[in-house]
């Protein structure tokens, strides 16, 4: 018997989301609207993911038009990208057919669709008046938010390879989503609502549409560059004490291996001496 939607949408569910936009505006709708098409199988999460990155590119293009009409399919195409970057990895992890191809895919189309975003923004600005440091900070959004995907990673790699028993990425072991009750989902948005400082990958998208219904995008490159810049100083310092701390634990572990080592000898010397 084929499954119901109703099934098919609890299941879909199957990821707690970081950014405050993915969380109470792309996770509720791409979950949805992944549940309409799962049943369709030439609809794969790849396609999901080629089509989120045009929308990116064709966003970012067209914030040069300078033209409102323009700016308002901008704002479209970069919240449609939203929901079909949560359709994605929600209908692969829906069907179990995660693949290597689709994470590779999603993380670098992630990556370069918002470098491209940010230094269209910046040419944008800049073409308003707002000065040579928009120009450059439109650029610094998509480097900084690369700069924290490839610390990220690394620490991965590094926890991974070190065999580190707390690490402190990977993934979650709080109560999945679609565990939760309806209730115990809206108390979770609102919860989360404190997370837009934060300005995570999914919340750039939110202020600069903001921004662009607002008809003044020079207002919003250089907080955009601010705020990444902090919590890109403040991200580097988190991964960075995890360092030190996983070179002070191998020294630990080296230092006791030494001794024991030495203490072994010791006995051993001992024992032949009482020979």
């Amino acid at each position: 018997m084929p499954e119901g939607f109703g099934a098919r949408l609890r299941r879909l569910r199957n990821k707690r989301y970081e950014d405050w936009w993915h969380i109470v505006f792309g996770g509720p709708i791409g979950v949805f609207l992944a549940a309409l098409i799962a049943p369709i199988q030439w609809i794969t999460p790849n396609g999901l993911t080629w089509a989120a990155f045009t929308c990116k590119l064709a966003g970012s293009g067209l914030l040069l038009a300078d033209d409102f009409r323009a700016d308002l399919a901008v704002v479209v195409l970069l919240n449609l990208n939203i929901i079909l970057d949560i359709m994605d990895g929600s209908l692969a992890r829906y069907r179990k057919k995660p693949s290597a191809t689709g994470a590779f895919l999603d993380k670098i189309t992630d990556g370069l669709g918002l470098l491209a975003l940010g230094t269209c923004l910046g040419v944008r600005a800049h073409h308003e008046g707002a000065g040579v440091l928009a120009l450059v900070a439109g650029g610094f959004i998509g480097g900084a938010y690369l700069t924290r995907c490839y610390m990220y990673w690394l620490i991965a790699f590094l926890e991974k390879e070190r065999g580190v028993a707390q690490a402190t990425t990977g993934p979650s072991t709080i109560k999945p989503f679609g565990d939760l009750g309806l209730g115990e989902r809206l108390a979770y948005y609102v919860k989360s609502t404190w997370r837009v400082i934060l300005i995570g990958e999914g919340d750039i998208y939110f202020w600069v549409s903001l921004f662009l219904l607002l008809g003044r995008v020079e207002w919003v490159v250089l907080p955009l560059g601010g705020a990444m810049a902090f919590w890109l100083v403040a991200y580097f310092g988190k991964r960075f004490a995890t360092v030190l701390r996983m070179d002070r634990a191998a020294a630990a572990a080296a230092a006791a291996a030494a001794a024991a080592a030495a203490a072994a000898k010791s006995a051993a010397a001992a024992d032949t001496g009482n020979g």
